[in-house]
């Protein structure tokens, strides 16, 4: 190769070195499972997603797990890394057996979950601890 072709290759190479130079750390994820209960009962079907609360303005994963039959969960993260960032988190809810009729239609079981907890103003939260409890959400019934 002669050096007048690799020039550029040099130039690239050197230009990311230099940009990863000021790269983050990789984020450390802990395993992270928990139980979601309505009014007591194990509720199955419902999506978990676990927003972390950073204060230094950092970007971090978040996670997500689907409970089961028996309302528990294990979360990883969109890239399915196994577990959640260490700390306190947002958490947000949707029940994925929803009845959602079509428009028009009434529906012919009422909601499971409130609203307010598909956002963040639902105020629901969550601390994961390595080798910490496993995560607990109890939810009460909506009311008729």
């Amino acid at each position: 190769m002669n050096r007048r072709h690799s020039l550029p290759l040099w130039a690239t190479l050197t230009a990311a070195l230099v940009a990863c130079a000021g790269c983050a750390k990789p984020v450390k994820l802990v395993p992270a499972a928990g139980v979601v209960a309505i009014d007591g009962k194990p509720a199955e079907g419902i999506l978990v997603q676990l927003l972390p609360q950073t204060r230094d303005g950092r970007r971090m994963p978040t996670s997500f797990g689907t409970t089961g039959a028996d309302g528990g969960f294990t979360l990883i993260t969109h890239d399915g890394k196994p577990g959640a960032v260490e700390g306190p988190h947002a958490v947000l809810l949707a029940d994925t057996l929803e009845e959602r009729p079509a428009q028009g239609q009434r529906a012919t079981r009422p909601p499971r979950l409130d609203a307010r907890y598909t956002t963040l103003a639902g105020g629901l939260t969550a601390t994961v601890v390595e080798g910490g409890e496993p995560i607990r959400i109890d939810l009460p019934a909506i009311g008729p």
